[in-house]
């Protein structure tokens, strides 16, 4: 098993990306189909199951990434600040989801933040793709 490095996450560490990643491909696919068609709001199940795993493991990531802070890649300002908001809404997107169920006013808010964690998500991915492109190696920290 690979330890975290300032070049490259380990095996842990990637693990718990991609596990995420296609945990979080499934909740807007859900909720993307139940708006489109009312038919499939029975996936409402499998969406809030998703989500609380996504919460289990966004703790242990959080934790894995504090243990391991000085061990991780080095970034600059902005990676600081983007991987700073996707670990904040990876925990208010559930939070409020569940505050949702509880006619909580703070669950109002779970389509609006679900949105903007997608569209971080979005730049996150554009931003790989853009440093891929001008040669550097950022992909390859993660797989």
């Amino acid at each position: 098993m690979q330890t975290d490095t300032d070049t490259r996450y380990g095996t842990v560490s990637r693990a718990l990306h991609w596990a995420m990643a296609a945990c979080y491909l499934l909740m807007f696919a859900t909720a993307l189909a139940w708006n489109l068609n009312e038919a499939l709001k029975p996936l409402i199940k499998l969406h809030k199951a998703a989500g609380l795993l996504l919460l289990l493991l966004a703790l242990i990531r959080f934790f894995w990434a504090l243990t391991h802070f000085r061990q991780r890649p080095a970034g600059g300002i902005a990676v600081k600040a983007g991987h700073l908001a996707l670990y904040a809404l990876m925990f208010a997107v559930p939070a409020s989801g569940m505050a949702r169920q509880f006619h909580s006013a703070f669950g109002n808010a779970h389509g609006a933040l679900a949105f903007v964690f997608f569209l971080l998500i979005a730049g996150h991915i554009a931003m790989t793709v853009l440093h891929q492109r001008r040669g550097e190696a950022i992909l390859q920290r993660m797989i």
